[in-house]
């Protein structure tokens, strides 16, 4: 079978078993069966434990061997040397998939390799794919699935993540909720025995609630093999790879028993994958929102529209940092533009509508610079002056979105401002628009875009 039909029961189960359940809050099979239960999974959850014969009203089993029913999922969270007793027992009741929560495996040294290894080698024998140990687990919006010990659910959306750190990935899920960026599935590693990078693509190339691919990877164990399955994916991937120096590399062998490597290997493997390479939470999350929602740029021309001269100027910096262009506008375009601009602005790219621009003045700057051949993007800027109602831009923005989706031009909203204007930035991103408080993060994610179009192989002749 494909890696897709290996994690299916994992990722789409139908039974959960919950092995190590407890009635005390303080242990993470408690938490476990907790999440399971509040999540609102709609398949059957079996708690396991000999030691009780009732946990939060459902009745126990002293092992999976006495559930009567099939198992798709084992959620383990056992003391690392019971591991291998579990296992064998989900061996034999025929159990397809397991999620190893347990930590003090090969993170912690050779003793815990050994104990790794005895407890994959169980499990190939019995067929049985292993997303663990030492994991935070799984967590699906989309399905409401929270097969884990940690409390916090993401909103649903189109971006699946996966993370090679627990605690990490819940701080991405609550980061993602912040910033209104809907999760598709988050997949948590933790060692990756087993089920690794390159099977988690191929799953994800073949689900239809996820668009893109977010990962944190701190190492890859089999290169060749991520390599392959990254190059054939259909969907766009953007990675952090920690450990880049010496220091992180040391600290990411410590924490999931990851061999780094030389970053430059890394580097160069991103790039004949075309994989996106993010260096932080922020930069991972702002390029895989406009993956998500916008359409790949067919080339790298942007066009700016300003209500600010400064602002204008330093996006066109940052723009052209990414290497990408601010053109020169078509002569029907600077007409356009002399028609609704005041007489002390000039119609070229960035165009400037100046401090008091409303909805029209900026509806129809944008209007015209998607409409200009010469331009293959378009980046809306808005710094918060006072002049204007900051509602007249975002109104400007979403009619833009709505009304030239045929064009299949990317439209970015970057807005300058503070607190006082976060109700407006939330409608913005409410509606999937890509919104960005800096010119820098929304000159990257044009990149993003730009770098997307070239992957799928719609980027046009140079200019």
């Amino acid at each position: 079978m494909s890696a897709v039909d290996d994690l299916r029961p994992i990722f789409q189960p139908k039974t959960i078993a919950v092995i190590g359940a407890s009635r005390s809050h303080l242990k993470m099979g408690h938490e476990t069966l907790l999440n399971t239960l509040v999540g609102g999974f709609k398949g059957k959850v079996y708690p396991v434990n000999p030691e009780v014969t009732e946990i939060m009203g459902l009745r126990t089993y002293p092992s999976v061997l006495s559930i009567d029913e099939e198992v798709d999922l084992a959620l383990i969270v056992v003391p690392a040397k019971l591991v291998p007793k579990v296992m064998m027992e989900c061996a034999k009741k025929g159990v397809k998939g397991a999620i190893v929560i347990s930590a003090g495996f090969s993170e912690v040294g050779e003793e815990g390799r050994k104990l790794e290894e005895n407890v994959i080698s169980i499990a190939k024998a019995a067929g049985i794919r292993v997303v663990g140990p030492n994991t935070m687990g799984y967590k699906s919006p989309v399905d409401n699935i929270d097969a884990s010990f940690v409390f916090g659910m993401a909103n649903p959306g189109r971006v699946a993540l996966i993370s090679q750190s627990g605690a990490l990935c819940i701080g991405m899920i609550h980061y993602a909720n912040a910033e209104k960026i809907g999760l598709s599935r988050i997949i948590s590693v933790g060692n990756k025995a087993d089920v690794d990078d390159a099977d988690l693509i191929e799953y994800l190339e073949q689900d239809d609630k996820s668009d893109v691919i977010a990962m944190y990877i701190e190492g890859i164990r089999d290169g060749r093999k991520f390599l392959k399955t990254a190059k054939k994916a259909k969907k766009p991937i953007v990675a952090i790879k920690a450990g880049r120096t010496e220091g992180g590399a040391a600290a990411a062998m410590t924490h999931t028993g990851s061999l780094s490597g030389y970053d430059q290997i890394y580097n160069s493997a991103f790039k004949q994958a075309r994989i996106q390479r993010a260096y932080d939470v922020e930069e991972l999350f702002d390029c895989a929102r406009a993956l998500a929602y916008q359409p790949p740029a067919r080339n790298k021309r942007v066009g700016i529209v300003t209500n600010g001269g400064g602002a204008g100027i330093m996006l066109t910096d940052w723009v052209e940092d990414f290497k990408l262009k601010v053109p020169p506008l078509k002569e029907k375009t600077k007409e356009d533009l002399l028609k609704i601009l005041p007489e002390i602005s000039v119609p070229r790219n960035p165009v400037d509508v100046i401090g008091d621009a409303g909805f029209y003045r900026y509806w129809a700057a944008g209007n015209a610079l998607l409409n200009d051949p010469n331009i293959d993007m378009l980046i809306m800027t808005c710094v918060h002056g006072g002049y204007a109602r900051p509602r007249e831009y975002a109104g400007a923005v979403l009619k833009l979105t709505r009304e030239k989706r045929s064009l299949r031009k990317p439209i970015i909203s970057c807005w300058v401002g503070g607190v006082e204007i976060e109700e407006v930035v939330e409608d913005l991103k409410t509606n999937n628009i890509p919104v960005y408080p800096s010119v820098r993060r929304a000159a990257r994610a044009a990149k993003a875009l730009y770098d997307e179009g070239r992957r799928v192989g719609i980027t046009k002749s140079k200019h």
